[in-house]
């Protein structure tokens, strides 16, 4: 991080709470917008984002001081409350918080599936790109923080394409999905019902498709929509009130939507059954709060798997543990070289003052050089102005690759402040003008003397602005 400003995440999810307290969260009918302009309201924070799933809600922000700042800490943790509508007291003891390389260590790992329910799942990358997104919009993203969303994009894509995190093309559903196939072999021939038709249900739609069904339904409050989606797996669009009667021929239910009530109940799945003579019913809800009730899963006829069933059970194609820690270890490595980038970052300004300086002294030199010398032809007066500038550019060469290393260094932001404290001291100490062969010397006309002294005066003032804006930047 820089000096002048950090990160910080407060965050809760499956990881840290139990999912029937996710779906309370989750059952909020409040925008994200409101948590991000809630956010950036609080002193000493200037830009956040949101990343809001089904299973996770965690709050990514840009601070100009100390980021562990407990009463902050606490500030934030009452709008998780007012955002949710649940009461700050139970929320507490589920929140975590991660702070400065802790902060986008851990946001670099959300992106990279490390943190998800199924590991290495990647339909989180479009979700914390969304948030990014919704930020931008507002004009809420400062520019530590949308530089970290933005290589935390990239980072998760080379975590899944560099280690085989993404070999089995890993999502909610295909984990699911893999509790039926266990029970009843191949899913060839067999039909399944979305409900939903929203980003989740399109990749929901996408990995049953791949899994081999027959056909794929989909059911959504606009069946224009339903109808949009069901046609890229040769399957029907319907509304949700055709759902119950659904239920009676398809083998796959599954539930894809924010719906905040029950669209399945358990009263629908039991007259369903009684008309499948004997068929399995399989219930995949990857909703919070859930779409299908729970309660569907006593039923006898029944396979029932959310969530909290994935989360607990695990899946048959666990990823391997060398392929977690190369993703660790990856993540590792560009957390560094994000450090690394904001230190080099926060070199710029001094070194572009440093060379403004320079080059403003050279060019004030040449222009006294050609008043002294006004019988110089013009190609004279060039020539001499090329070598100045050569001599300025070689002169700063090693004084830039320095201070670039040491910004690199891991104290990088005490070295480019000793550096800004002492160009400022040789800038404030470094009118040395020879004014011996000066017009403006004892020998010179009183007008004359006059003259130089308003330009030397001049001189001086632009030598404290130059100062000033110096230490500045420190």
């Amino acid at each position: 991080m820089t000096s002048s400003s950090s990160m910080l995440v407060l965050g809760i999810s499956h990881a840290s709470a139990p999912l029937d307290l996710l779906e309370r969260l989750a059952g909020t009918d409040r925008p994200a917008e409101e948590l991000v302009s809630d956010v950036t309201s609080v002193d000493g924070i200037d830009a956040a984002v949101v990343v809001s799933t089904c299973n996770r809600l965690e709050i990514y922000a840009e601070t100009r001081s100390t980021p562990s700042d407990p009463d902050r800490l606490d500030g934030l943790g009452e709008l998780f409350a007012q955002h949710t509508g649940v009461d700050r007291a139970e929320i507490a003891p589920h929140l975590y918080s991660h702070h400065a390389d802790g902060a986008v260590r851990h946001l670099f790992a959300v992106a990279s599936g490390l943190e998800s329910v199924v590991v290495g799942e990647d339909q989180i990358l479009g979700q914390v790109k969304l948030g990014l997104e919704r930020s931008q919009r507002l004009d809420r993203t400062g520019r530590v923080l949308a530089k970290a969303v933005q290589t935390a994009l990239r980072v998760g894509k080379r975590a899944r394409n560099e280690t085989g995190l993404n070999e089995a093309g890993r999502s909610l559903a295909t984990a699911g999905l893999g509790f039926f196939e266990r029970r009843v072999g191949s899913l060839h021939g067999k039909t399944a019902l979305v409900i939903g038709a929203g980003a989740f249900a399109g990749v929901v739609v996408a990995a049953l498709r791949r899994s081999g069904l027959d056909r794929v339904h989909v059911a959504n409050r606009t069946p224009e929509k339903a109808q949009r989606l069901a046609e890229t797996t040769g399957g029907t669009g319907y509304d949700l009130t055709d759902v119950p009667r659904l239920l009676t021929e398809v083998d796959v239910v599954v539930g894809a939507t924010a719906a905040t009530g029950h669209l399945v109940t358990a009263r629908h799945v039991e007259e369903a059954l009684a008309a499948r003579d004997g068929r399995e019913l399989f219930l995949l809800d990857l909703s919070l709060p859930h779409n299908i009730a729970p309660t569907a899963a006593e039923l006898p006829g029944v396979t029932f798997v959310d969530l909290r069933r994935i989360a607990e059970e695990g899946q048959e194609d666990e990823i391997s543990a060398a392929s977690v820690q190369a993703a660790h270890e990856l993540i590792d490595a560009e957390v560094e070289q994000f450090r690394t980038g904001l230190r080099l970052a926060g070199a710029k300004p001094v070194l572009t003052a440093l060379r403004t300086a320079a080059t403003e002294a050279a060019e004030a030199e040449l222009d006294r050089l050609a008043r002294r010398l006004d019988g110089l032809d013009g190609a004279a007066r060039q020539e001499i102005g090329r070598s100045v500038r050569r001599i300025v550019d070689k002169a700063l060469h090693q004084p830039t690759v320095l201070v670039r290393e040491l910004a690199a260094d891991p104290d990088g932001a005490r070295h480019i402040a000793a550096f800004t404290r002492l160009f400022a001291a040789a800038e404030s100490h470094g009118d040395g003008r020879d004014r011996t062969d000066d017009p403006s010397g004892s020998n010179a006309p009183n007008e004359n003397k006059n003259e130089n002294k308003n330009k030397n005066d001049k001189n001086d003032k632009n030598d404290v602005t130059t100062e000033k804006k110096i230490e500045a930047i420190a």
